[in-house]
């Protein structure tokens, strides 16, 4: 019978594994030597004398504390099979854990790439001549940050900056009109997530919309949770919504023109509201609105009638060489702090019936064109009119008591 092959002894002496034909006569050997030692002892000691039973007591004893040190050395032996056992265990462990990092950290850079190669190529369809082609970018890049979390303040900024590219307004054909509906379905999707829902899955938290200089069609953000928002020269072609929006931080609507109608009923306003060289060519529309932080408007333009109707103004409210054309409608408004209207201020007529003023008022060099009218206004505070005119002749309240006002300077 042919012996185990050259190399499988060859392996077996590398590993240090003891054959079983090695074992069996190692055996044997000890049964061997052991069965001879009994022999030798009883032909020696077997005689049943008293001096061979105290010998073979003595060798007894000898024996047991042999056999329990080799007790112990095998019990020392086995802690230490089990010693290396446990670190080469650990050891394999150890380089499973590498060997998963590596694949995780392949699966990682290999979504990554993927994700780049996606992004890229979406930004890419953004420039192409086709309106379908920009309308499949404009997709792409909204699934990718709904998949992607963290991606989600960088694609935004990238469909407002594509809002900011220049654009003007085309009188016929069918590629403005393409180019419009682009705009519009960007528009759409930025606001879907820029508004609270219950669920919060299309909600994109920690945005900061910058519209600045953008051309915006039929603008309606109803609902919608800013900060920071900037809409600085965004000019708003048809009507303007943005009802119950809370905004927060510093909101920036300086040198926006508004089209058509603008609508920010119910809209809380907790920072700063900058209103500077805004021009709203209809109507105005701020009822109920909350103005927590203070409100600058410095030659703004109201062609059309400007509602202020039941509005909460907290903090400081600053009109200066602020034209109303038509109606300023403050009726039932509360001005907390101090609201200044001054520097050359014109309306048509001004409503401020029912109007709380907790704390002084100004309205200095402000011309009403038409009548003006403080009906039931309650004041906390000093009032001051200096400067101010009804039709050209100087202006004073009769509704009001001599001491609550002031009308130095009166022209």
């Amino acid at each position: 019978m042919a012996g185990p092959a050259p190399n499988d002894r060859d392996d077996s002496r590398a590993d240090g594994v003891l054959s079983s034909r090695t074992i069996l006569i190692c055996a044997l050997a000890v049964a061997a030597i052991a069965a001879g030692a009994c022999w030798v002892l009883f032909a020696w000691y077997g005689h049943g004398t008293e001096a061979d039973r105290i010998r073979l007591d003595g060798i007894r004893t000898v024996g047991t504390i042999v056999v329990g040190t080799g007790g112990a050395l095998a019990l020392l032996l086995a802690a230490r099979r089990q010693q290396t056992a446990e670190r080469d265990l650990a050891t394999k462990r150890a380089e499973l854990r590498v060997r998963e990092q590596a694949n995780n950290d392949a699966r990682h850079d290999a979504t990554e790439r993927r994700i780049n190669e996606l992004y890229l190529k979406a930004v890419e369809q953004l420039g192409a001549g086709q309106a379908p082609v920009r309308l499949a970018g404009l997709y792409a890049l909204d699934r990718l940050a709904q998949e992607n979390p963290r991606l989600r303040p960088t694609i935004a900024n990238v469909l407002s900056a594509y809002l900011r590219m220049p654009y003007d307004l085309p009188v016929s054909g069918p590629e403005p009109r393409q180019e419009r509906e682009v705009r519009l379905t960007a528009q759409r999707l930025l606001v879907q997530h820029l508004v609270p829902d219950a669920s919060q899955d299309l909600f994109w938290s920690g945005v900061e919309l910058d519209l600045s200089g953008a051309v915006l069609f039929d603008f309606a953000m109803n609902g919608a949770a800013l900060h920071n928002a900037r809409f600085t020269g965004a000019r708003f072609i048809g009507d303007a919504w943005f009802h119950e929006v809370t905004f927060t931080g510093t909101t920036r609507f300086d040198d926006a023109v508004f089209e058509n109608a603008a609508w920010f009923t119910g809209a809380t306003f907790t920072g700063s509201t900058h209103l500077d060289h805004v021009v709203f060519r209809n109507e105005a529309h701020f009822e109920d609105t909350d103005f927590v932080g203070a409100t600058l408007c410095r030659l703004g333009r109201f062609q059309s009638d400007a509602w202020f109707n039941r509005a909460l103004l907290r903090g400081v409210v600053y009109f200066s060489r602020t034209e109303f054309e038509r109606n300023a409608r403050f009726t039932d408004a509360d001005f907390l702090a101090t609201p200044v209207f001054e520097h050359e201020v014109t309306t048509q007529s001004a409503t401020f019936d029912n109007t709380r003023f907790g704390d002084e008022a100004w309205f200095d060099r402000v011309s009403f064109a038409n009548y003006t009218t403080f009906d039931n206004a309650t004041f906390e505070g000093h009032i001051g009119f200096d400067g101010t005119t009804l039709n050209g002749a100087p202006y004073r309240p009769p509704q009001l008591q001599s001491d609550q006002f002031s009308l130095e300077d009166t022209v």
